[in-house]
């Protein structure tokens, strides 16, 4: 080969380099986004299921209220008695919270991240 020909053949190669960088930034730049949609999507999902849940607590809280304020008669001991129901829950759910919120958000996480991963790697190789 003459001089022009390693020449042509070297500025290819570099060319083919920067084309494949650019590529793989696109992938990540791909990968990034669709791991935050699903993020986002997860987070509503659980947002709705909250509010949900909280309705729901709530007219319950008040049934039981009311049922014990008839039992009992005072409907305002009622109320204080399910409010200490609650400040005992709460209390359990602070001292769990590593347990129930923080090590739940964080498998979330990375099996939201690696699962996808491995499924990706999975489809390049094909």
């Amino acid at each position: 080969m003459d001089a022009n020909g390693e020449m042509s053949l070297v500025e290819q190669t570099v060319a083919d380099v920067a084309q494949y960088s650019q590529l793989q930034l696109e992938k990540l730049k791909l990968r990034l986004l669709d791991n935050f949609a699903t993020l986002l999507n997860k987070i509503f999902a659980a947002l709705v299921m909250v509010i949900v849940v909280c309705f729901a607590v709530l007219s319950l809280a008040f049934a039981l209220a009311w049922w014990i304020g008839t039992r009992i008669g005072s409907p305002s001991l009622a109320a204080v008695i399910v409010a200490g129901v609650f400040a005992v829950i709460l209390l359990a759910v602070y001292l769990l919270r590593r347990r129930l919120v923080v090590n739940a958000s964080v498998k979330m996480l990375a099996k939201l991240m690696f699962e996808n991963d491995k499924d990706r790697e999975e489809e390049d190789d094909e």
